[in-house]
């Protein structure tokens, strides 16, 4: 088991990672004793674990709420919001009681939300399940919901006071899960100044459609120490920090095009090969860079190729709507080699033309 911390402005996470945590809930959490928590999860998890993690909790004389709600990334929305302060509400929920999401991302991001806003601020703790979570989203603060076909656009930045990070819980996830959870890591290894270690381990690694590696923890693992290294450089992501979003340009706008026909971490592998053959045409990046990542996105079964139906017009246009463009320009996330990424701004006009488009 591996513990470190992460001091973000005036907040204070405390991160625990090794197998078996989840099944040690009052040793970890000891503070919730005799306290009111909602635990927020999805319709997939609520079956499997809500009953074991309630047992847990009522040992420490915890009064549990569940809220379950929908998996997927339709749930995150407002509507979604108001359903669970009407919770707290009604159990009348204090400053001082916590909120606990158990799930991936989308329960964590909409859970981060709440907790963040109601009454100004509740406690705040994160079990993630998904490989996403644990190797990146729980950390960091960032809260999010979706709003009309605006991805992530209300949130705040809320860190959770704890995070305990089990990766026994990736067992049950479907194999598309582990596919499009890994190309994450994968994305995670490759902007980690921790080089050459993390681009070997990248390498090292073999990965197989719908199973989950023998080197699993380690990825997940080393993927939380990347995204911990660039919270703490720059907590409200403004420079480093967004070196976390290689890929993630194109991939966001190809994902909202898709309408769910793509998950994340499928738009994200189509985003990374993209800008990858981009940058090595323009020779800015060494070839075997791109083959490498190509290899192990193949090996999971990722898409690399942009859908026949989605126009390249259409996705410059959708870029239009990213969150980091501002009166036409786009700042892109670029990679000279692993470990080596720098910012750059252009107009979107110019990065389709630099795209070959």
């Amino acid at each position: 088991m591996k513990t470190w911390s992460v001091q973000l402005a005036e907040h204070q996470t405390q991160i625990y990672f090794g197998q078996g945590i989840g099944q040690q809930l009052g040793e970890y959490l000891p503070e919730l004793a005799a306290k009111k928590v909602l635990v927020l999860t999805d319709t997939n998890l609520a079956p499997i674990y809500l009953q074991q993690l309630t047992q847990q909790l009522a040992a420490l004389s915890v009064t549990v709420v569940p809220v379950i709600i929908s998996t997927g990334e339709s749930s995150k929305e407002l509507a979604t919001v108001l359903e669970v302060y009407q919770t707290l509400i009604a159990e009348k929920f204090s400053r001082q009681d916590y909120l606990l999401a158990f799930g991936g991302g989308v329960i964590g991001d909409l859970g981060g939300l709440v907790a963040s806003t109601y009454m100004r601020g509740m406690k705040f703790i994160q079990i993630p399940t998904s490989i996403v979570a644990q190797s990146d989203s729980s950390l960091g603060g960032k809260t999010a919901i979706d709003y009309q076909h605006y991805k992530n656009l209300i949130g705040t930045f809320y860190p959770a006071s704890k995070i305990l990070v089990d990766p026994d819980f990736l067992k049950t996830l479907p194999a598309r899960e582990i596919s499009c959870g890994l190309a994450e890591v994968i994305k995670s290894l490759l902007v980690s100044p921790e080089q050459p270690l993390d681009y070997q381990l990248l390498q090292q690694s073999q990965f197989v459609t719908g199973e989950l590696p023998s080197q699993l923890s380690k990825l997940v693992q080393q993927a939380l120490l990347v995204k911990t290294h660039f919270v703490q450089e720059d907590f409200y992501d403004f420079k480093e920090r967004r070196f976390l979003n290689f890929g993630h340009t194109i991939g966001h706008s190809v994902e909202a095009l898709a309408n769910g026909r793509l998950h994340h971490g499928e738009a994200v592998s189509i985003g990374m090969v993209t800008m990858m053959r981009a940058l090595v045409q323009h020779q800015l990046l060494a070839p075997d860079v791109l083959n490498m990542l190509t290899q192990r996105l193949q090996q999971l079964s990722l898409p690399i190729e942009l859908p026949d139906d989605l126009t390249h017009e259409a996705i410059t246009q959708q870029l239009a709507l990213d969150k980091k463009a501002v009166a036409g320009q786009i700042q892109l996330v670029l990679l000279k080699a692993p470990g080596q990424t720098y910012l750059q701004t252009m107009a979107i006009s110019d990065f389709a033309v630099w795209l070959g488009w």
